[in-house]
């Protein structure tokens, strides 16, 4: 009998760590905080897959994953609004933006609270957007000062861990605005929880806010392109992040 009691608490701890590790969402948290899953996900896209990506809507893929479920993939409405985002860059009057009545020209800059989780896009002082979103919940967001490099009009989006339970493979990701390698200010339409970490590093938003900052921010997209990169003579739009 002592003999038993003397194990019982070594057994008692050996059945809980058995019914921890079990549990794929807490088992998922450890893994990610201590480092030691198999996902080298750092962000969204690599460089390279953001170079060539042509930034038009993919017609051809007819479903989303999103933590190695299907999710609700609204091409339907993507499609729509990609292609009412194209017409109106084409026409004569352009499309309707923030920041019409900036005729000071103050300075256009994107604060991302990631304690508040909420982002502001400024002209000098005045705020002209503001909104929730999701930063990185697997991987931290970067924080610091960044510039807008690249912008997509749509994106391809895919990694994760399928043993991890954090897979994603997501066509036609919106109004995409790279601040730092393959880190974006992006639509999400695979959730609708803004206001707390989702992601694998990027700042998720909603679809009908930031297809505002994306007309909004530069570089600005040409006249009928679905990308744009930064130059001296079309800067990207400047990002802080804390």
């Amino acid at each position: 009998m002592k003999l038993v009691h003397k194990f019982l608490p070594l057994v008692l701890l050996v059945v809980i760590i058995f019914i921890v590790f079990s549990y794929l969402p807490i088992r998922r948290v450890i893994f990610y905080r201590l480092g030691i899953t198999n996902d080298s996900t750092t962000s969204c896209c690599s460089v390279e897959e953001i170079m060539s990506s042509s930034g038009k809507f993919d017609e051809e893929t007819a479903a989303a994953i999103f933590n190695n479920q299907v999710v609700d993939y609204p091409r339907t409405s993507l499609a729509y609004a990609y292609s009412e985002s194209l017409a109106q860059s084409i026409s004569n009057d352009g499309p309707t933006v923030l920041g019409a009545e900036n005729t000071d020209k103050d300075e256009k800059w994107i604060d991302v609270s990631l304690d508040e989780q909420r982002l502001r896009a400024y002209e000098g002082n005045r705020v002209v957007l503001e909104f929730p979103i999701s930063s990185g919940l697997w991987t931290p967001t970067p924080k610091g000062t960044f510039q807008i490099w690249h912008k997509t009009r749509s994106q391809r989006m895919k990694g994760g861990s399928k043993e991890m339970g954090t897979y994603y493979d997501l066509p036609n990701v919106p109004n995409n605005m790279f601040f730092y390698k393959g880190y974006a200010i992006h639509g999400a339409y695979w959730h609708n929880n803004f206001g707390h970490p989702m992601s694998h590093g990027c700042v998720n938003s909603p679809l009908s806010s930031v297809a505002k900052l994306f007309e909004w921010a530069g570089p600005t997209v040409d006249i009928g392109q679905n990308v744009a990169h930064a130059t001296t003579d079309n800067p990207g739009t400047k990002v802080i992040v804390h």
